[in-house]
């Protein structure tokens, strides 16, 4: 199932973006986008602060990229990384979900690529993970954040609101396929 999975998530496309599995390589561009103030505004751990953070936080999607066969992209338009989306597993509320991230450079922001990325993960996490939620958690004040998950297919879910997972505020739900 791994090898299948990853065979369909590890490169994929949308009409503008290349979607592919990313590599130690692109540290740099980690560090660029998750060390921006303006990409980590509703960041409740803030930006990261050196470098080495974002080498640990691109191998824990290396390594879910390796249990699982799929988990966050690098998303690159025109031939460059402009940001980072996709889907991993996570919990929440005491279930099994679909986390949907998107964190994309400032210098693409306001063109709808987020969105078209987001768009593409829950359509893939919908097709080879029937039956599990996919789940967007966001500040209330993100509007924006909730803005691409609704033109990513989630609906707005106050009933499954509540205490984020990191203790620091209350997360604003958005999910597909929670009954």
């Amino acid at each position: 199932m791994v090898i299948a999975v990853e065979a369909a998530f590890a490169a994929s496309a949308t009409e503008r973006l290349v979607l592919r599995r990313p590599r130690g390589a692109d540290v740099d561009e980690v560090h660029r986008i998750h060390a921006d103030p303006a990409t980590n505004r509703f960041n409740p751990a803030g930006p990261n602060t050196d470098l080495e953070q974002s080498r640990e936080q691109l191998q824990a999607w290396l390594d879910h990229w390796t249990g699982y066969g799929f988990g966050y992209w690098a998303v690159e338009f025109h031939g460059s990384v402009i940001g980072f989306a996709g889907l991993r597993h996570a919990e929440w509320r005491g279930r099994a979900i679909l986390n949907l991230y998107y964190r994309f450079g400032p210098e693409s922001w306001g063109r709808g690529l987020a969105s078209e990325a987001a768009k593409h993960a829950v359509a893939m996490g919908v097709e080879h993970f029937p039956g599990v939620p996919v789940v967007a958690r966001t500040k209330r004040l993100n509007v924006a954040s909730q803005r691409t998950a609704i033109a990513a297919g989630l609906a707005r879910r106050p009933d499954l609101d509540g205490q984020d997972d990191d203790g620091t505020g209350h997360a604003v739900i958005l999910a597909s396929n929670w009954d």
